[in-house]
């Protein structure tokens, strides 16, 4: 009888990081039956990538309310799981990264004797405030969790700082790069650039600054260093799809608003952001994920953070963490923009975040763990290998 595997998400983000572990788990269907339940906490931005890659919850909780507290999310998720959970006792229950559904999901899992697997563990900026509040998400994640799936050697290196058994964690890769292979292959990549860029050979600078810590002094200062970019070099436009949160939109509209090389459009789905991400010359970016995604694109990283849990890209020299001073950006952004060697150097390495196996990995280390195989993935099938392998070159 197949073992049955909850997986849970909530989020744009965590769909399609967990998107390709679903495909893997319904191509291994006599081994196991997943069983999906959506919280949709982030429901206008989940049902399209549902669509696009066939994933059909047998559960839609539907938790998000107008002007909910994170705490008051938390409850509800914590609630919804624990009735889901009392009346369907899955033999594992799979949560991705640092949401508050992965968190709240996580500890109903643990209170019914549930195993968690982690998907995306270890990561840490070593600041409770940067990010808020996904830094605390996923420690409290990881308190509880069984199967500890890291995406780098570095994830794992902080989980065995923390005291993890390293008999439970495994080193995966990430699988957002699993997911914008195939992505990539389905031609959803491929779109037109937004209305109102031009095609007329410039470079184009693709900018994301949204987050909570960045609002007011900060995000203006990001403002400023596009505002003197564009000055500085005529063949440069910026395009900024502009979060729709009055804290961020009402500073860009007013810093960048009338600039003519400086594009303002509106929040683009997934896969128009990555046909962007393939046709922009650098990354901007505040965010996350695209840290991971833009590597296997090749093109070169400016982190606008104080702090990065996603290293590695800068210790392979791919990405450079600036922060958000004006000088720092401006100076950092200029040093590539003005040397095509910088660029070069910073746009033709591998991606330090996955091979597009991570899924394969995922299950076939949870296929042996659930049947109390030890060690659930010899070290020569994980991916640490390879990345440590890489940065002790670069590091030489």
């Amino acid at each position: 009888m197949p073992l049955q595997v909850g997986v849970v998400f909530g989020t744009r983000p965590e769909a399609i990081k967990l998107a390709p572990v679903i495909a893997e788990l319904k191509r291994h269907s006599k081994e196991f039956k997943p069983y999906l339940i959506s919280t949709a906490q982030h429901r206008s931005m989940l049902d399209q990538v549902m669509q696009v890659f066939g994933i059909k919850p047998a559960i839609d909780l539907d938790l998000m309310q107008a002007n909910q507290t994170l705490n008051g999310l938390t409850c509800r998720v914590l609630q919804a799981m624990d009735s889901v959970l009392a009346v369907n006792p899955v033999d594992c229950l799979v949560v991705q990264g640092d949401t508050t559904t992965a968190m709240a999901a996580g500890l109903a899992a643990f209170h019914r004797k549930i195993p968690v697997a982690h998907v995306e563990a270890g990561l840490r900026s070593r600041d409770m405030m940067n990010p808020f509040p996904e830094e605390s998400n996923r420690r409290l994640a990881g308190v509880v969790t069984s199967l500890h799936l890291a995406p780098t050697s570095i994830a794992r290196d902080n989980l065995l700082a923390e005291g993890v058994a390293p008999s439970t964690i495994v080193t995966t890769g990430n699988t957002v790069v699993d997911a914008v292979k195939m992505l990539v292959e389905m031609k959803m990549a491929d779109q037109e650039l937004p209305a109102g860029v031009p095609h007329d050979g410039s470079r184009l600078l693709l900018i994301t600054s949204h987050r909570r810590e960045s609002w007011g002094t900060e995000l203006e200062n990001v403002c400023d260093a596009i505002r003197d970019l564009i000055d500085a070099f005529p063949d440069v436009r910026a395009v900024y799809p502009v979060h729709l949160n009055p804290n961020v939109r009402n500073t860009v509209m007013s810093r960048l608003g009338n600039l003519d090389r400086v594009h303002l459009i509106d929040p683009v789905d997934y896969f128009g952001f990555l046909s962007l991400l393939r046709r922009c010359y650098m990354v901007l970016t505040d965010s996350g994920g695209v840290q991971e995604e833009a590597p296997t694109f090749g093109k070169p990283v400016l982190v606008l953070r104080r702090v990065t849990e996603r290293p590695e890209a800068s210790m392979m020299g791919l990405a450079r963490l600036v922060g958000t001073s004006r000088e720092a950006i401006v100076r950092e952004a200029s040093d590539i923009l003005g040397s095509s060697v910088v660029y070069r150097t910073m746009s033709e390495g591998q991606n330090p975040y996955g091979d597009g196996r991570a899924s394969a990995r995922i299950v076939q280390s949870l296929s042996r763990w659930l049947n109390g195989v030890r060690p659930v993935l010899d070290a020569s099938e994980q991916f640490e290998n390879a990345i440590r392998e890489q940065i002790v070159t670069v590091a030489s």
